[in-house]
This record gives C-alpha cells, structure tokens and sequence, in this order.
C-alpha cells in the first residue's frame, strides 16, 4: 500500500504531479519561515550572550582565584548618534583575566577596537574621535566578543593606578559567560546588555506572534485539494477498500509532499538567512551564523511537518472511514456548535484574573500569566471561527434574495469549516496587529519627552553630579541633601575653555557651580520646590538661550544642578541667587553645558575636549537629542519588534488565503462548471466566490479585533500599569487596507475560476 500510495502520487496524472508541486512549494514556503522564526530566537538569544562578557561584576572578584585580579570599566562613548561602548582595563599580573576576542589584556598607551570602529576612527578627524582614546591600536577584537556585526567597541590599556582613580571601575577575576539578570549602581563593573530574564516575556510572545500565522499556513498547505481527495478516497472505499489502506495511502501522499516541502523551506531559510541577518530586530543586525538551528531544531520540523500532515490528512479522512457513500453525494456534516466559544473566553478570562490578582513579580511567572492566555485566545479564535462563520452566513441567507449572496450563504453554512479554514491566517495577524497596535500606542504615552526642549536639542552636557550609589538625573542626585555625598568636579582651566571657545561651532559655555546648601525656592520647569541648584553666571546664561534666562540685573541664578526635564527650558526664568556671600568662582562644579550649532564637527570636538578634560568622572558628555533618543529606545526597540511581527504576519496570512481560495477552487471546480452550464454567468461565480471569503473574515475578523482590544486592555492594565490608548487613526486605515487587499488577494484568483469551470469539468469520473 505504500508502493501504491508512492505511485498515485507522482505517477497520479497531470493533476497529482501538480498538486504535489503545490504542496511541496506551499509547505516549502511555510517551513522557511517558520525555520527563520526559529533561527531568529536563537540568534537574539545568542547575541544576548555576546554581551555577557559586558556583564562582569565585581562579585565574580575571588581572594581564593588563582587569578590576579583585572580593573574594568565599561563607559558609553558616542559619535554621531552612533553608541561607542568603550572599556577600560588594567592587569594586575600575567594571570588576570582577558576579555573574549582579544589575545591579552592591553598595556597602558595600547587599544583594541571592533572592525566597524576601526573603519570609523580611519574615516573621522582625529580631534573628533581618536583624540579621546590614548596610545595607538595594536588589535582587532574578535567576532566573538561583538553583539553585532557593526558593534563599535574600544578595549583601553590603563595601569592600575589609573583605573583606582575612575569612577565605576572595579576588580574581577574571571570574565562573565552568561548574560547578567541585572545590574546595580556600583555593582556593576560594566554594564552593557540585554536583561536575560527581561528579554524572555519579549521573546515568548514574539514568537507566539510569529509562529501561529506560520503553522497556520502550514496546516492549510497540506488541506490543498482536501476535497477533492475526499472524493476519490470515498470511491476506493466503496469499491472495497479498508479505512486502514485508505488512511495509510492518505499518509503516504501527505507526507511525501510535506517531505518534499520541507527540502524546500530548508533551501528557503538558507536563501534568506542573510538579508534576515541584516535587519535590525532588536536595533542591530545579527551575524548571519547566528541564524542558526540546533539539531532538536532541525529534527523537529524535519520530522514534525511531515508527521503533523500524515495526522492532518488521517483526520481529514473520518467522513470518508465512518460513510463513504455520505462524500460521495456530499451529505452536510454536523453544523459547528456554541460551545467553540469557551477556549476564546477561557483566554480572556485568564488574562482578567490576573487584572484583580495583580502581576507575578517574577518574568518567569509573568510568562506564565500572560503568554498561555494569549495563545488560549488565539487557539479560541481558530476553534470558534466555524461557529462565527456559520452564524454569519445564516444571517446573510436570511436577509438577502440574491441569487449569488443565497448559493455563498449556502455553501457556507454547508461547510462553514472549509470556509473559516480560508481566513484563519488573517484573522490571527488581525488579532496579532490589534495587540501590537494597542501596546505601541500606550507605550508612545510613556515616552519620555524631549530632554530640555527642542531648542536645547544641541546643547552638549556633562554632568559631573552622582549620588553614592552611581545613579544619576534629578530623580536621584538632584533631590539628596549636599551631605549626601555628591561628588562634583573641578571647574574647567582656562585652556579648556580656551579650546572649546575656539572650535567652530561651539556658541556658549555654561557652567554650573556648587553652593552647598542652595535649592530652587519653587516649582519651575518641571523641578519641585527644593530641588537642589547651583549657581550658574548671568553673563554666561545669555551664551545659552536654550537654557532658559536670568531675572533683569541679575549677576547669578539658582539653577538645577542636572537637566533631565522634558520642559522647554527656553521659556523660563531662573531664580535670582544672593551671590554677595556666594560667588560664581566657587571652587566645585555640577555640570558643565556647551551650546553648538548641531553640526558634527562642534559636537564631537568638544566632547573629545570634555572627555580628555574630565576622563576620571562618571558619565559622558551628551547632547539633549542624543539623551532623549537613549531614553526613547527601549520604545523604538519595542515598536519595532511589533513592526516586525506585523509585517511577517500579515504576509504569511496573505499567503494562506490565497493557497486556501486556489485550492477551494480546485475543489469545487466540477460544481462551478454545473452551474455555468445551467445557465450561471461567470460574473455570478465570481461574486459567490468573493463572498464565501468575505463573509468569514468580516464576521471573525471583528470577533478577532475586539478579542485584541480587550486582551491588551487587561495587559496594559496589568503588565504596563496604565489603561489603554486607543490606536490612532492610521490603525484603522491599515487594517481597513489589509481588509480590501485580501479580497484583492481573492480577485486575484478569478482568471483561473474560467479556466477551471470549463464544460469538459462536468463530466462524471
């Protein structure tokens, strides 16, 4: 039987060589991208690793280690908007630890770089980059020790002397292999990264995201011309075939072209495992052998699909097992019941609970919480869409006369099943474009706003002020008493000055001066009353209107002794400061601001000036812009994650209407043809066609919108710990656009209804 079932297979006619090319093809499709989904939660998790070396705290410091202890410290340097991770390192002995993809720990005066960096320091002026890196390069640092293949890195020889004297540096003896879970203050001797466990729930639902569209696609690629083989396996049961012969030639063919079709989505993933790598998921590129699949990877979808086709086509077959005779004059099978609404609010039930309980605390008890109630809504959705779409078409037939809306309506009812199954896809990237939507548009909410103002955009800060846990901005440092420990830096000497003064570009100095004890008398520009403020000169201020102002004749204000406010500085006046007792050369400095023209050549010059200038402090000289787009890109990170998942699964659902509509046709050719010769136009044909895929997916589809609504309206509640933003109107146009466009997607497929409904289509078999 499996010799027989192999031959009508390929040696079935024109029309199984065909519907096996079809089916390899379509499975083909679908494996690769369910492969590259795969791949791409191992690359993420595997450039998650690459940071772990970033990681290293002082914890892993050991007196028993029969290493000498290595200095590290891990500073975000910048140029044009590009992120410089540099660190610095210093051995104690021959036996210190080296960081991965170098050979040995730089000596003072020496560097390695990442390539990228290395193309950029070659390509810039040295008094915009270079300068601020002391020695010369003597390496190129590994693939290994890269997150990406464009990373930006600088490994800095110092002497331990030096790096005593750094602010966040510390001692290790062995190098981090694992990505760190978190990162405190001084704790950290570098801290670069992604969260290990944070990174989870992201992942969790991404691929729940991505992987129900993809497997979707692929059930429905093994169901192509499922009616048809109905048809003739029903005729070999009656002419004497056992169910048990029947079922194992329905195995045979299934498999062999889920089989063949995974060759092909293997020849799909190594296609487009490249361009994949070049697009920047988490905001940099991976290393195309990073797309990698393990071998329980590879095995479980070499071995998976053709299996899951074999149990798919066995299933298919129980009209044809229980009464042949019911296929072959195709008997209406039991309507779809009421009761396949309970999984879809069991998973909105399950996300409600949690909207009374409140959140686990941990990231993997939140994966618990809320992935199985995404995925129960999803399963919700594909097991009710029969029901919803047998209730549509009853409603259709009931309040229209036309003869094409009565036969769609008809048919549907018939077998709302084979009707739903044409637009499950969609209506899952429906739900799954609803959720991403709405979390976006909450998130967007969040969004911390322009740092300073747009005005101030191109103001180059360096605050020298952090408390003695390492943090920093005004809801740390800004708000401690100055017997608090708050560190301050020198003020500038004249030479400095004298150099940023004489770069092209640079428009004013500000600097911002200690005077223990000195609070803003109140609430202005986003800071409380007794925020703590230095002492900023007037004549210097008027350099810097972005800055704000001072009072008329005034010689000194109080003012914030860090910016972090999304208020436009611009518009307001500054306190006057008694400068009679305190005056502005006092010996301490909060921070220290250079206003620019914008352009790279001023920015980068002066902050190369800053950086030599003050090497030893904590943080580096920013702009405003550059200060809000790091506050901003956990947020462009997330959307574009949703971007990603949208436009993978929109696509994938496209592809499934339309192998599911092609295939439908194929199906039904003979019953289409009786019509025509009975009378029927074709323009009649077309409208039944178009309809039994409309109404299915307008009836779901608004099942599945408002399940995305309400499942994100629980989550937001719960997870981001603010209610629902409702999308803007650009939602609703994209997804009425997508709407109009798989019913482009089914008038695509009206040239083939003439060719396929053909008179010589009706003859008996």
């Amino acid at each position: 039987m499996i010799r027989f079932g192999l031959r009508l297979t390929v040696s079935g006619g024109r029309e199984a060589v065909i519907r096996l090319v079809v089916l390899a093809v379509a499975v083909g499709l679908g494996v690769g991208l369910l492969l590259i989904a795969i791949s791409s939660v191992n690359a993420v998790n595997s450039q998650n690793d690459r940071h772990a070396w970033l990681g290293t705290t002082p914890a892993t410091h050991s007196t028993t280690s029969r290493h000498d202890p290595l200095w590290g410290r891990v500073t975000d340097d910048s140029f044009n908007g590009q992120d410089i991770i540099r660190v610095d390192v210093a051995a104690t002995g021959p036996t210190s630890p080296v960081p991965p993809g170098i050979p040995r720990d730089p000596g003072p005066g020496h560097y390695f770089v990442s390539p990228a960096l290395s193309k950029l320091l070659a390509s810039t002026p040295r008094d915009e980059l270079a300068a601020r890196y002391p020695g010369h390069r003597i390496g190129i640092i590994g693939d290994t020790a890269l997150p990406a293949p464009n990373s930006l890195i600088i490994i800095v020889g110092r002497t331990p002397s030096q790096m005593a004297h750094l602010a966040d540096a510390g001692e290790v003896t062995s190098i981090n292999t694992t990505p760190s879970s978190s990162c405190n203050g001084f704790n950290c001797a570098v801290r670069e990264g992604i969260n290990a466990t944070g990174i989870d729930l992201i992942l969790s639902v991404a691929a729940l995201a991505l992987l129900a569209p993809v497997l979707i696609f692929i059930a429905t690629a093994t169901r192509l011309s499922a009616a048809r083989r109905e048809q003739r396996f029903a005729a070999m049961r009656l002419v004497g075939a056992t169910p048990r012969q029947i079922s194992l030639i329905a195995a045979v063919e299934s498999t062999a072209g889920a089989a063949a079709g995974v060759g092909v989505g293997f020849v799909v993933f190594f296609v487009l495992r490249d361009p994949v790598a070049a697009i920047p998921f988490t905001g940099v590129p991976f290393f195309p052998n990073e797309l990698s699949l393990s071998l329980p990877d590879i095995l479980a979808v070499a071995l998976g699909v053709p299996v899951a086709a074999a149990a798919v086509a066995r299933l298919a077959l129980r009209r044809v097992n229980i009464s042949p005779l019911g296929v072959s004059r195709r008997v209406t099978s039991k309507a779809p019941q009421a009761w396949r609404t309970l999984p879809l609010l069991a998973g909105l039930a399950e996300l409600g609970f949690f909207v009374g309980y409140g959140r686990p605390q941990s990231i993997p008890g939140q994966i618990l919480a809320f992935v199985p109630g995404f995925g129960l809504v999803m399963l919700g959705l594909v097991i009710a869409g029969p029901w919803l779409t047998m209730a549509g078409a009853r409603l259709l037939a009931r309040r229209t006369s036309r003869a094409a809306t009565l036969i769609a309506a008809r048919r549907l009812a018939d077998d709302p099943r084979a009707g739903f199954r044409a637009v499950s896809g969609l209506v899952l990237a429906l739900f799954v474009t609803t959720v991403a939507v709405a979390l976006i548009t909450t998130e967007n909410v969040k969004r911390p706003g322009s740092v300073g103002g747009p005005a101030a955009a191109n103001v180059l800060a360096d605050q020298f002020i952090y408390g003695p846990d390492g943090s920093s901005g005004p809801g740390s440092a800004g708000s401690r008493a100055a017997s608090s420990g708050l560190a301050s830096a020198p003020p500038p000497p004249a030479t400095v000055l004298a150099r940023l003064r004489g770069i092209r570009g640079v428009q004013g100095i500000v600097e911002v001066r200690t005077d223990p004890g000195l609070t803003l008398p109140t609430a202005l520009a986003g800071y409380p009353k007794g925020f703590m403020a230095g002492l900023v000169s007037c004549t210097q201020l008027v350099s810097a209107p972005a800055l704000g102002r001072c009072p008329a004749g005034t010689a000194a204000v109080a003012f914030p002794v860090v910016l972090g406010s999304g208020r436009n500085l611009a518009g307001y006046t500054w306190p006057a400061a008694d400068v009679s007792a305190r005056q502005p050369g006092s010996p301490g400095l909060y921070s220290l601001y250079v206003t620019t023209n914008g352009s790279v050549p001023a920015v980068e010059q002066a902050r190369t000036v800053l950086e030599n200038a003050y090497p030893a402090v904590h943080g580096t000289p920013s702009t405003f812009a550059e200060t809000t787009a790091s506050k901003q890109a956990v947020f462009n990170d997330y959307a574009q994650l949703a971007d990603v998942v949208i436009l993978i699964s929109l696509p994938i659902a496209g592809c499934t209407l339309a192998a599911s509509v092609a295939g439908g046709l194929t199906d039904r050719k003979r019953p289409f043809s009786l019509l025509r010769l009975t009378g029927a136009p074709l323009a009649l044909l077309r409208r039944v066609v178009a309809l039994e895929s409309a109404v299915p997916l307008l009836a779901v589809a608004a099942v599945s919108i408002g399940a995305g609504f309400a499942a994100s309206a629980m989550f937001t509640t719960v997870q981001l710990q603010h209610a629902l933003v409702a999308p803007e109107g650009a939602y609703y146009l994209f997804t009425a656009a997508g709407i109009a466009a798989s019913l482009g997607i089914v008038a695509a497929t009206f040239p083939l209804l003439r060719r396929i409904t053909g008179p010589e289509t009706a003859r008996n078999e």
